[in-house]
């Protein structure tokens, strides 16, 4: 009997625990700008959800952050004409992703999978993606030189 009830005891407990975790993405919010131009209008670049700094040519940006709170995460594309104005954000050599992880909510839907949890550096290798860290805000930022496509992360 008493063990019964401990067992019972112990399943609510991992459900109520399991509930929290799946409802910790709901209060994330999710916005899209065609340009640069627009995410500035829109306050996102004042709000601190996009840095300040992205190419001027930046397109098809997505954001994503929980309010109340400094965790943000973003994509952004960008003229190859313009990666020089990407790397001066950027520290100048690559992080190794080892211990590296992205914690974001399953909510924010057009994250790569690739992106998500402990980073792998093997299989961002093999996508082209490299690593680096912001020269100040405590970003972390994933960029396929190649593709002109770049995401980014708070820490």
């Amino acid at each position: 009997m008493i063990g019964g009830m401990v067992m019972r005891i112990v399943l609510c407990a991992f459900g109520a625990a399991l509930l929290v975790m799946g409802c910790a993405g709901i209060s994330s919010q999710t916005n899209s700008y065609a340009t640069l131009v627009e995410a500035r209008q829109a306050g996102a670049i004042a709000n601190g959800w996009i840095p300040e700094g992205l190419p001027a040519a930046s397109h098809d940006i997505r954001e994503g952050h929980i309010p109340g709170t400094s965790r943000h995460w973003g994509l952004f594309e960008y003229p190859r004409a313009e990666e020089d104005m990407l790397r001066v954000l950027l520290e100048s050599q690559e992080t190794v992703a080892d211990d590296l992880q992205c914690d974001i909510p399953a909510r924010i839907e057009w994250w790569p999978l690739i992106l998500r949890g402990p980073l792998d550096r093997g299989r961002l290798a093999a996508t082209g993606t490299r690593l680096y860290r912001a020269k100040s805000g405590g970003l972390l930022f994933a960029v396929n030189w190649s593709q002109g496509r770049a995401y980014y992360w708070t820490m």
